[in-house]
């Protein structure tokens, strides 16, 4: 807002053309602007303020933050190291865990191939007992018939009695057998468990040769929060002086120990008071107080 076109606009509100909410808006933003403008100029020019009385407070004061900000900087950044360091002393030992026990996981893998095979084998063989023990009841019942009836030396009852005792022969096989694969997959499953219990004794080691980095990294990425937490604090104290410095040079830009820090800086400066006399003539449109650190 410049003072032709608030000539203008107070001569637009002279017959009824009001735009209060667009000119609060437009105060609002631009003071927005302004502080920004402000902080900027200030963070440009405080190193050279040194001789400025009316900034002294400050000037030393941003000596004293900025000596504090770069050793938390460095800290961090050492942190930062150790972390990168921890992290890949991690990685390194994570390879060695799978490296250690990539034997074992092999062989156990073998086995349980192994044993997966062996079950399937058992469970043929019990659903072949089943079958024979089925077929064994229904001829068993048939003999009982036949003998009930007097028919025990037909050549039926015969050839039935004869595949009754083939069927039992053949069921003590088939449990032999199971028996045989039972404990061949107990076996198995024992070894499977010791070479577990091995791959879990080595993965410990490993794990407690870890636990350093862990911790490390740990009370690393604690330290690095906690040390982000104060530069963030030291962040807003900096900006707030930065500002207070930006506002004081823009005010007094005539004066002789503000030319030295604003040299080269005058557009910037320009901006700042632009803006400032913007404001002041959107608050009077809006017919809001204008705020006192602006006038």
């Amino acid at each position: 807002m410049t003072p032709s076109r608030y000539v203008l606009a107070r001569l637009g509100q002279a017959f009824g053309l009001r735009f209060v909410g667009y000119h609060a808006n437009k105060a609002a933003t631009e003071l927005q602007l302004l502080r920004e403008a402000e902080e900027i100029l200030g963070g440009l020019s405080w190193a050279d303020l040194e001789g400025v009385e009316d900034l002294s407070v400050e000037y030393w004061n941003l000596r004293k933050l900025a000596k504090e900000y770069d050793e938390l900087t460095e800290r961090v950044g050492q942190l930062e190291g150790v972390l990168q360091n921890s992290h890949e002393h991690r990685a390194v030992l994570l390879e060695k865990v799978v490296d250690s026990t990539k034997d074992l996981v092999a062989q156990r893998q073998k086995m349980i191939e192994r044993a997966e095979r062996l079950g399937a084998e058992r469970d043929e063989i019990l659903r072949e007992a089943r079958t024979v023990k089925r077929r064994h009841d229904g001829i068993k019942a048939k003999l009982e018939v036949l003998a009930e009836e007097g028919r025990d030396d037909t050549p039926q009852f015969i050839e039935s009695r004869e595949e009754l005792d083939e069927l039992k022969v053949y069921f003590r096989d088939l449990r032999d057998a199971r028996n045989d694969l039972s404990e061949r997959l107990d076996s198995l499953d024992e070894r499977i468990e010791s070479i577990e219990e091995e791959i879990e004794l080595r993965r410990k080691d490993m794990r407690e040769e870890a636990q350093g980095s862990y911790q490390d990294i740990g009370k690393a990425n604690r330290d690095i929060s906690n040390y982000r937490a104060e530069l963030g604090v030291l962040d807003k104290e900096i900006a707030n002086l930065f500002g207070e410095i930006g506002r004081y040079l823009s005010a007094n830009v005539d004066k002789a120990p503000c030319r030295k820090a604003l040299r080269g800086r005058r557009g910037l400066v320009g901006q700042i008071n632009a803006l400032r006399t913007s404001i002041v003539l959107n608050n009077r449109l809006a017919g809001r107080e204008i705020p006192q650190t602006v006038e």
